[in-house]
């Protein structure tokens, strides 16, 4: 039955003075033998010495970038075919088969990993008997994918001579066995996203827009039917509505872009929002594979966003006139195709009550001119009349503004209306005109006396 030890990376390494152990135990066989009697010198053994394998237990197959601890078990496939000759086979208290003192180291070989471990001692690996051994290595993230070989070298010494020089002496002679062994792995590439760029188009409160994230396969595999994922916290003001866009074949070395729709919430101020991107694919053994995670930045913003900018404005009671209403964009974003309306109420009629404002910028000012005709028997006071903005966004939707206040004041003016309904005035104007009159009648009698 074959026994197995694990040596794990811990363990500490037994010194090469172990062996002077067995020449104590020899020293009591020999006083043994010298009990049983005496031997003929000079009998001896035919030659055998260890014969050590080792493999990779467990997946041997890894993907660049990423640390593995990985077990190694080490075999002693020696066999003893040989009979010992000798008549006092005791003499011998090893097999020659057994690797005594064994040590291993794991080396590159032909692939680029990185050894993490040092040299473990093992000890003792009798015929038919097996260890693991623990070693960590790294795969570099630049590794192309491919199959490669670790290289395991074992340093054993074994027993391969005893025999009776004297009477009451026995030698032993030693040899040493080193055993070079590949160790089979396979590196499987896998897709690297390298985000080049990223594009929000209407990316504003309240609004329904996009996000385009560029990226490049950095990596050395290429993935079949992959799709490009999404993901937000739970937290974000963004909310994808399809975190998965399928992209196709990629290769390495080639670009593409995702593009996610996506819906803000309602009154967001701009920030920047995380959110993790990463790759599903069909690797090149037909398994599916993910990428590594990319965080990428979100940045929602404001939209276009609008106040009133304009000065005084007032009107007296009964009269119509013409007035100015400046807007400011004040968001982050152009509003397209814009007009603005205002809403007239008693005791204001809106004579014209629409304008054409055209593109406004972040940060822009147009102004809108409307007629309002303001009732004869108004109050003098202040009134607040409702506007709003109405616009296109860059997807062409159709959006309307916020409630916006246009203030005006009703105040009391001296007009031609007025003049002549008021009796005062009526009387003066009255009276001169008959002053007139009169002077008029005695300058011509005054003439036709004279005549």
């Amino acid at each position: 039955m074959q026994m197995t030890r694990k040596i794990s990376p811990g363990e500490t390494k037994r010194k090469a003075g172990e062996r002077g152990e067995s020449t104590i135990l020899f020293s009591f066989i020999l006083i043994g033998l010298l009990i049983v009697g005496p031997v003929s010198a000079g009998e001896t053994f035919i030659w055998s010495e260890p014969s050590l394998a080792a493999t990779i237990t467990g997946s041997n197959e890894f993907y660049p970038g990423n640390n593995y601890q990985i077990e190694v078990l080490i075999e002693n496939k020696a066999e003893d075919t040989e009979e010992i000759l000798s008549p006092y086979p005791q003499i011998v208290p090893v097999p020659p088969s057994t690797a005594l003192g064994t040590d291993t180291t794991l080396l590159p070989g032909d692939s680029p990993a990185e050894i993490k471990s040092g040299t473990y001692m093992v000890g003792d690996i009798p015929k038919g008997e097996s260890v693991t051994v623990e070693f960590t290595i790294y795969i570099p993230e630049e590794t192309a994918a491919g199959k490669y070989n670790l290289l395991l070298v074992t340093n054993s010494d074994y027993l391969s001579y005893g025999y009776m020089a004297t009477e009451s002496e026995i030698r032993y002679d030693y040899g040493n066995s080193v055993n070079k062994i590949n160790l089979p792995i396979t590196v499987k590439g896998k897709i690297i996203p390298s985000v080049i760029s990223i594009d929000f188009e209407n990316l504003d409160s309240g609004k329904q827009g996009y996000i385009d994230i560029t990226f490049k396969n950095t990596g050395y595999s290429k993935g079949r039917n992959a799709g490009a994922m999404l993901t937000l916290s739970p937290s974000s003001p963004v909310s994808i509505e399809d975190g998965s866009v399928f992209i196709g074949d990629i290769a390495p070395g080639q670009t593409k872009t995702a593009r996610f729709k996506v819906q803000v919430s309602s009154n967001v101020d701009s920030g920047d929002y995380p959110a993790e991107f990463l790759i599903e694919y069909t690797d090149e053994y037909g398994n599916p594979a993910l990428s590594d995670e990319v965080t990428v930045g979100i940045s929602p913003g404001s939209g276009p966003k609008f106040t009133v900018e304009s000065g005084e404005i007032s009107v007296s009671p009964g009269e119509t006139r013409k007035i100015q209403v400046t807007y400011k964009n004040t968001g982050d974003a152009t509003a397209y195709d814009a007009s603005a309306r205002i809403t007239a109420k008693t005791p204001f009629t809106a004579i014209s009550d629409s304008a054409i404002l055209g593109e406004i910028a972040p940060g822009q000012t147009k102004t809108a001119e409307y007629t309002l005709s303001l009732d004869r028997g108004a109050i003098i006071k202040p009134y607040g009349l409702s506007s709003e903005v109405k616009y296109y966004d860059e997807l062409d939707n159709l959006c309307l503004s916020d409630e916006l206040k246009v203030e005006i004041s009703a105040v009391d003016k001296l007009d031609i209306v007025t003049a002549v309904t008021n009796p005062v005035v009526v009387a003066v104007i009255l009276a001169l005109v008959l002053f007139g009159i009169y002077y008029i009648y005695r300058k011509e009698n005054m003439e036709n006396e004279d005549s």
